[in-house]
């Protein structure tokens, strides 16, 4: 009988590596609705700007402030630093930054409504093998104060975006002689986070980043951070209702094809190869 079970979920697998790309694919539709209402609810676009809110967990737990062990836990980030200043004066070079560009924002009346969530998050940094940027800060949105408290990240929808067919990815690709990759440039932190939402975004820092030893600033962010687990799918939610929001030729081809990395290329001469590179139209 063992062996018949086996040969069942081996012959399922077999089916199921053969009719890869060629079965038809099966609709999303509870993911699609929540995504619809979500960007009819979440999203706004004010001043030049997309603006989204955090897909709170209906019913979620009440989430604790984590205002002492992020304060310890900054403090122990900045006595580590101390022993390495380039890292500590680039480490507040990047916050300054993020600062100047509207990413976050000090809190200088900490004083909130009663109905306001607020929240703090640990930070530290990561190593990085380059030159220009050495460190790259991490905030950390599941860190518990206690052993059985909730997490910011356990209060938030985890809605994964639906990825791209990597099928049709591989024929697209292998059609054409080259490949061109991008990437958007802070792309979570270029989405405003809506006001009601930008108080679990709490954090410490210097108040004078060239002094460890001076006082700890309270900032928040402005924007959708890197760190949360719902990030990617506000990301994704955003960028397909921009591109919903203004339809042509061209949003047409992204949607039909791959919205979060484009692959496809128009045929074209190439002069290393002398040779027309084509793409049948039922692989378009």
């Amino acid at each position: 009988m063992t062996m018949h079970v086996q040969e069942e979920i081996n012959l399922e697998r077999f089916w199921k590596v053969e009719s890869l790309g060629v079965e038809q694919k099966s609709v999303h539709q509870g993911y699609e609705e929540y995504t619809k209402q979500y960007q009819n609810t979440g999203i706004s676009y004010e001043n030049g700007k997309y603006i989204a809110k955090l897909p709170w967990k209906e019913n979620h737990p009440f989430l604790p402030s984590n205002e002492l062990i992020s304060r310890r836990r900054t403090v122990s980030v900045v006595n580590r630093l101390r022993k390495e200043p380039e890292l500590l004066q680039k480490y507040g070079e990047i916050l300054s930054e993020q600062e100047k560009r509207g990413f976050i924002e000090k809190i200088t009346d900490v004083k909130s409504s009663e109905n306001t969530k607020v929240h703090y998050i640990h930070h530290h940094p990561v190593k990085k093998d380059s030159a220009t940027t050495p460190i790259r800060i991490v905030y950390d949105c599941s860190c518990k104060s206690t052993r059985d408290s909730p997490t910011l990240n356990k209060c938030l929808m985890n809605t994964s975006p639906i990825l791209n067919d990597l099928t049709a990815i591989l024929l697209r690709f292998g059609y054409h002689v080259f490949a061109v990759s991008t990437d958007i440039e802070k792309a979570f932190l270029n989405i405003g986070l809506h006001p009601d939402d930008r108080d679990v975004t709490r954090f410490f820092w210097l108040s004078d980043p060239n002094n460890p030893d001076s006082l700890l600033q309270i900032y928040r962010f402005k924007s959708v951070l890197f760190g949360a687990t719902c990030s990617p799918f506000i990301l994704n939610a955003t960028i397909t209702k921009h591109l919903a929001l203004h339809r042509c030729d061209d949003t047409e081809n992204v949607f039909n094809k791959d919205y979060t990395s484009i692959t496809y290329l128009p045929a074209y001469q190439t002069s290393l190869h002398q040779q027309q590179t084509t793409v049948p139209e039922s692989i378009l």
